[in-house]
Order: C-alpha cells, then structure tokens, then sequence
C-alpha cells in the first residue's frame, strides 16, 4: 500500500538577486513498511527534501501526501498536530532535553499529546534498543550510540505512521553506525514502520530496500 506521494517538488531559496533551485520536480513514492534511503552530496537537497516531507519547510510547487493526507493542504495548527502524530523524527545530533531523563524524553510525543503510555510496547521498544537499564539516566550520562537509541524510541513511541531519519549515524563511530542501521532495519520490519532515511554514505545507503540519489536537486532511483 502507498503510505507516501511526494509530486513534482519544487523549492527556491533566494539569496539577494541569486536563486538557488535545491528541488526541481522531485517525485517518489514509499509503500507502508518500507525502508528507504536517499543518499547525495552535501548540499544536494537531500535535507530540504526531508524537511518538507516532515512539514518543517513548504515547497514552492508540488504536494506531499502522507496516509491519504496533503500536508500543505492543512493549517499551520493541523499540520503541527498531524506532524506531531504521525511522524517520527531521528536526527544526527539526537536533539534530547538535557534536563529530562531517557524516559522522560522517550515518552515526551505522548505527555505532549495528552496520550496514555502504552507500557508494553514501551517495554517492547527499549528492549529491542537495549536501553532498559537507562531509562532514570541524563543524556549527558549516555555514550553518542546510547543516545541515538533513545532518539529513535522517542521516534517510534507514538507508533508513528513515517519515520524520518536525518543523517542518524553522522555523530557515531563505525562500531555504534552499524548497530544503529541493522536496530533501524530491525525495528522496521518488526514494528512494520516505514523508514525514510537521508545519508551521505552509500554502505549505509545499501541497507536499505531502495535507494535514491540526490544530485543537484534532481531525485533518481538507484540501479544497481
């Protein structure tokens, strides 16, 4: 089933009498469940596009529709709302609240959503992540991998319908890059959550179930 459309993108950034086109007629579609990676060069518009998807930025033309939903078709209070619930968001420097715990931080989608926790899926999700024992401790107490684990429960607690994933191994080491991606990969598949995931490495890019390359705005399906 397509959860994701994203149609004929376009965004400019004007600079003074410069225009920088850093989208031109991007297209792509993501089924429920998938896994999928966009890799390019710094400054390629990989980021941008991101953003966009979240609902961060509005594009100059073209529409982003998520699980039968068109973003910019929706207010800025409906979209807060709608981004807030339907979308998981891990970025390259986890983004935690220094002064909240791990479990103050993981359960935060909910407590800002008024929500119930859900306490065997929570149980479930910091199982997997292998951050049981960490739940009473400060970000700043935790190594970057342990760190990046709690950003992605933070991201999955509300069972969101997307997950967007922006550079979320550009802080770690080789040894925490490959257990996040393969915790990434596995939790996809055992949560079914589909992944949208921006990085600049094709290693990483490959364990993906597609990829795509980014290349001075323009989106194009990697052939192998």
């Amino acid at each position: 089933m397509e959860l994701l459309n994203v149609k004929n993108l376009n965004k400019i950034y004007r600079k003074k009498h410069q225009e920088i086109h850093a989208l031109k007629d991007v297209n792509l579609t993501v089924k429920k469940g998938e896994f999928v990676a966009i890799t390019g060069e710094s400054g390629s518009g990989k980021s941008t596009l991101l953003h966009i998807i979240a609902g961060l930025e509005t594009p100059n033309s073209g529409e982003v529709i998520l699980d039968k939903t068109s973003l910019f078709s929706l207010s800025d209070d409906q979209l807060t709302i709608f981004r807030r619930r339907q979308i998981g968001m891990v970025y390259q420097f986890y983004n935690l609240i220094p002064t909240l715990t791990v479990k103050e931080n993981i359960l935060l989608p909910l407590l800002l959503d008024n929500k119930e926790v859900e306490q065997s899926y929570l149980n479930q999700i910091i199982a997997n992540l292998h951050i049981e024992h960490e739940l009473d401790s400060f970000p700043y107490e935790l190594s970057g991998g342990q760190q990046q684990r709690v950003a992605i429960a933070r991201a999955l607690i509300h069972h969101p319908t997307l997950v967007l994933a922006d550079e979320p191994t550009g802080n770690l080491d080789s040894m925490n890059t490959k257990e996040i991606i393969d915790l990434i990969k596995l939790l996809s598949i055992r949560h079914d959550t589909t992944i949208l995931m921006i990085t600049h490495d094709m290693d990483i890019a490959m364990q993906a179930d597609r990829i795509y390359i980014m290349d001075e705005g323009r989106l194009n399906q990697f052939e192998e």
